[in-house]
């Protein structure tokens, strides 16, 4: 947080130096007036081009958020879903599998969530789920109620292990196309800023006002977009709720359910 405080501080700053230091002279406004039209229309191509980046950039984010959610919703769903076919399943291998499956939702939530910010998964939680499918599948072809739970158990810990992929792949940060939006935005700020100079930009007091309030909003702009670049990591980060209730939906069931 202090460090976006500290950019749009600095970015506020350098456009005011560098509009005083080469701002010019009010001597030179009315010889440019003939020039207004044509320097407007491309103020605002460039704004728009910054604009279309930006809700592009905005709208990749925020599918990517929504996307990774509810994948962890799909995932915890599928993790309890097999704990419920453990009711079936003899012993000793189903009071191991519950104990897996309890586990699992814990090991995500508590290990694996804070590495996704850096783009990293747990050892321990892939080798929980690994041995979740090496118990379900040492499970016996009958009678028929286990051979069902033992099918459906499959079904759904490969739905996991998918559902754990996309997860970890998303931790990974932006695409190719997040990544040329996020380039595009921040490119399109700094012109916005540039552009005035470079056209010439008279030094009075209520422009360079202007123009650095213009600054500090576009820098947040640009700090926001580079701290959503993927969705375990920053201000707007999914948060692994859908583990921590699975956990306690888990150990809210019954004995006497699972029997």
């Amino acid at each position: 947080m202090w460090t976006g405080v500290v950019i749009v501080l600095a970015s506020v700053v350098v456009t005011a130096i560098a509009f005083l230091l080469f701002g010019r002279s009010r001597a030179h406004e009315q010889a440019d007036d003939r020039d207004a039209d044509s320097r407007g229309f491309l103020g605002a191509v460039i704004s728009g081009l910054f604009i279309v980046a930006l809700a592009f950039y905005v709208v990749i984010v925020w599918e990517e958020g929504g996307a990774a959610e509810d994948n962890a919703a799909k995932e915890a769903a599928a993790v309890a879903d097999v704990y419920w076919q453990t009711a079936v399943m003899p012993q000793p291998q189903r009071d191991q599998i519950r104990t897996l499956l309890t586990d699992y939702p814990k090991l995500v939530a508590d290990k694996e969530w804070p590495k996704l910010a850096v783009g990293e998964s747990d050892d321990a939680t892939t080798a929980t789920l690994n041995s979740l499918h090496a118990d379900v599948l040492s499970l016996p072809s009958s009678p028929d109620q286990v051979k069902s739970a033992r099918e459906r158990s499959l079904e759904r810990l490969r739905e996991v292990t998918d559902l754990r992929r996309d997860r970890l792949d998303s931790a990974s940060g932006l695409d190719n196309t997040g990544r040329i939006m996020l380039i595009g935005t921040i490119a399109g700020a700094v012109a916005m800023i540039v552009f005035p100079l470079l056209i010439g930009f008279t030094a009075r007091k209520r422009h360079i006002l202007q123009m650095c309030l213009t600054a500090a909003v576009l820098a947040f702009v640009c700090v926001l977009c580079t701290g959503m670049t993927q969705p375990f990591d920053g201000w707007f980060r999914v948060e692994p709720e859908s583990f921590t209730s699975l956990s306690e939906e888990l150990a809210g069931i019954p004995i006497d359910e699972n029997r």
